[in-house]
């Protein structure tokens, strides 16, 4: 909460402006949901922002696997001389990564929450995973703010007052996108820069996993489109370490729906491996 109404100086006047002057409800409501995942997050004017446990659990869960699988299974390899396109998994760090991901994913055909607290979490954790775990909850926050400063912008440009057509609803997700872009992007030349940056990326790569098509439907564009439109927004180098998690991402997405992208690829810069991936991912996506 401190990370979203703090995101700016002058936001937490926006979100009182909303409530006090056009009806927002002044609350976050926290589902409990105990159940497969059936929603991510929504905002009425009636019941404020609404957020799902299950979702939030399976969010904490992709960050941690696409940090600890991207720096322990693709960047230190890489960086010794000994990555050849496989994950490592006799490397603890990204056996557990991966199995929690599995885990994570299964979140959308069941609720069992027994088997996370054996797995990396963020209530309870050994001296052995604090430093990833700890990082993690900061990504996992940053993209929190994403979804939540998300969900706001639709306030925030009257989406909720009328009922678009198709055209204009993918319009308005784009917009209301790039309004928590914007907010967070106040954080891209200070210390946490990379952190607001991975959680925006984990943000909308969290989408891509809804189901196997990479396709929006009629009413949202499609996550891939949306994750490229942001990345790109960002400026980053060539040689940036989000390229290669935004790669790896995809990769996953492949990997649970047994698509033909099972491999990070070798190449000169992760730049290139993100775009070589989506030439993958334009190849296959709509597919059943």
């Amino acid at each position: 909460m401190d990370w979203f109404l703090n995101v700016t100086p002058d936001f937490k006047d926006e979100f009182d402006f909303e409530v006090d002057s056009n009806d927002l409800r002044e609350r976050i409501q926290l589902h409990l949901e105990q159940k497969p995942i059936r929603e991510i997050a929504q905002i009425d004017k009636r019941t404020g922002i609404e957020i799902y446990e299950n979702f939030n659990q399976f969010l904490w869960c992709c960050s941690y696997a696409m940090f600890v699988v991207f720096d322990e299974g693709i960047q230190k390899p890489s960086l010794n001389g000994v990555y050849k396109g496989e994950l490592d998994m006799s490397n603890p760090f990204v056996r557990r990564a991966m199995e929690l991901f599995g885990r994570a994913i299964s979140l959308f055909e069941t609720y069992d929450k027994a088997p996370f607290y054996n797995l990396p979490n963020p209530e309870k954790y050994h001296e052995f995973e604090q430093f990833y775990i700890e990082r993690t909850s900061g990504v996992y926050c940053a993209a929190m703010t994403f979804i939540l400063l998300h969900e706001f912008g639709h306030q925030y440009f009257g989406h909720l007052d009328y009922y678009p057509s198709d055209t204009e609803s993918k319009q308005d997700e784009l917009t209301a996108d790039e309004f928590a872009f914007d907010k967070m992007a106040t954080h891209f030349e200070t210390e946490r820069s990379t952190t607001y940056k991975f959680g925006i990326i984990v943000g909308l790569s969290s989408l891509i996993f809804v189901d196997k098509t990479l396709q929006g439907g009629d009413r949202h564009p499609d996550p891939d489109q949306r994750l490229v439109s942001l990345i790109e927004k960002m400026n980053l180098n060539e040689l940036d370490n989000l390229w290669g998690v935004a790669s790896l991402a995809f990769k996953l997405w492949g990997l649970h729906f047994n698509k033909s992208i099972l491999k990070p690829s070798i190449t000169e810069h992760y730049k290139q491996m993100f775009y070589d991936t989506l030439n993958d991912i334009n190849g296959i996506k709509g597919s059943s």
